[in-house]
């Protein structure tokens, strides 16, 4: 979803540079889920307040994308 570029000082210093830029824009599509999860929430609070937990499977899902993201960031350093 995001086209991550690199800096040339900071490709030379990652072993995979590709992949790390691959995994920073999964956790900005992660980040981007959570916030539309957290916006959900607060259109519900205002207009259904016992409906407000519904889109917390879109925080997990969000979060998880996120970690996964994180980890492939890891192994590319």
């Amino acid at each position: 979803m995001f086209n991550v570029q690199l800096r040339p000082e900071v490709r030379k210093e990652l072993k995979d540079p590709d992949g790390f830029a691959s995994g920073l824009g999964i956790v900005y599509t992660g980040l981007t889920i959570t916030m539309a999860g957290v916006v959900m929430m607060l259109i519900l609070y205002f207009n259904k307040p016992e409906h407000v937990l519904h889109p917390t499977w879109l925080l997990f899902i969000g979060l998880s994308t996120v970690a996964w993201g994180e980890i492939k960031k890891a192994r590319c350093k």
